[in-house]
């Protein structure tokens, strides 16, 4: 018989803490080993109790969730659901930086009162929670970045590949392009990419992040913050420019139009939305070998396609290292496949992506 998850929560509402003690609870294979109300007897309950899985909200008295999450993963490392009330600007503000120092994910709560939020928040608290109790972290992330990470390719054999296939004809002048998917644990690592690129790149950059429904704008805020190239949400008509980040908005996937623009789709194409697969599979269906597709953190299969078809189509593949990652499974099946030409820490990718692009650019 399995052991439980052992879950702790941290809400100063004791309505919202009875709620969520209700949702979990309701399923057998969790429970909740303890309450707080503040960030402040989070840590005590968290060093006392050493709970598989914390679910921590973000506006609390005494100590703010992005404090607590400092403190829990610098004295007890544990992993972290973020549960936030508000989509405002403050809010989201703190969540992102709390993703930033060690949490995992990142939800809204469920709207009091009503039956059918309440259910599909049940849902989606469930699968999250079961997915996060399982995750390993340690106390310092970034001690990870440099352990075992290595090549599939040689760098200059990978880097060679740029110019073999000519991409399909467009009505703009052809650029270079990245694609970055990522998922569970994607924010951080993406922030440490995109702030080790210098401030010239010459080369367009696309974001697919798997994230909760209303948490992109927040994340491209929050990336403008901390990197030095601009950072915006993909609207339906952009085109791609050197130097720029596009984040694709949560619900939608990205697809790229012969003439070389943006189309966002709200239809269903595959289970997850944005789709990494649909987004890497459409760009270089368009950009061809001009296409560099990275793959980063996270659970499942989303990607592998995708970084196949880039391959295949003569652009080069990278996936993060399992040493740095929250969750190999994504890097993991897209190896699996044969569709990665290198496989490096996040510190490396910078420094790839950089000698890639000044590769194809010359």
């Amino acid at each position: 018989m399995n052991t439980p998850l052992r879950i702790l929560v941290v809400d100063d509402s004791a309505l919202v803490r009875r709620l969520l003690r209700e949702l979990i609870e309701n399923d057998p294979d969790m429970r909740v080993v303890g309450e707080a109300a503040d960030g402040r007897e989070a840590l005590a309950r968290v060093a006392e109790l050493h709970p598989d899985l914390v679910i921590l909200d973000v506006r609390m008295p005494v100590m703010d969730g992005f404090e607590t999450t400092r403190q829990i993963m610098a004295y007890n490392p544990t992993p972290i659901l973020v549960l936030t009330a508000s989509l405002n600007s403050y809010e989201v503000d703190i969540t992102f930086q709390m993703l930033g120092a060690g949490a995992l994910d990142v939800m809204e709560k469920p709207r009091m009162g009503d039956t059918v939020a309440i259910e599909n928040a049940r849902r989606t608290l469930l699968r999250k929670v079961r997915l996060l109790s399982r995750v390993k972290v340690v106390t310092h992330l970034r001690g990870r970045r440099n352990k075992g990470s290595g090549s599939l390719l040689p760098p200059t054999e990978a880097l060679e590949r740029a110019k073999q296939r000519p991409p399909t004809s467009l009505s703009q002048p052809l650029i270079p392009i990245v694609v970055i998917g990522a998922s569970t644990g994607g924010p951080r690592v993406i922030r440490q990419i995109l702030a080790g690129l210098p401030l010239q790149f010459p080369a367009a950059i696309l974001v697919v992040q798997h994230i909760a429904q209303g948490f992109s704008g927040g994340m491209a805020e929050w990336l403008n913050m901390s990197v030095g190239l601009p950072v915006t949400i993909a609207k339906e008509g952009d085109r791609f420019a050197p130097g720029h980040v596009l984040l694709v908005p949560d619900r939608h996937d990205l697809l790229v139009q012969p003439t070389g623009t943006i189309h966002l789709s709200n239809q269903p194409l595959l289970l997850q939305r944005p789709a990494i697969d649909i987004a890497m599979q459409s760009v270089v269906a368009i950009f061809g070998a001009a296409t560099t597709g990275v793959l980063l953190t996270g659970m499942g299969r989303d990607g592998a396609v995708g970084m196949r078809a880039i391959r295949r189509a003569g652009g080069l593949t990278m996936a993060q290292d399992e040493a740095s990652c929250t969750i190999f499974g994504m890097p993991r099946a897209a190896i699996e496949l044969g569709a990665v030409a290198l496989v490096l820490s996040p510190d490396q990718i910078s420094v790839a992506l950089t000698q890639r692009i000044k590769a194809v650019s010359s």
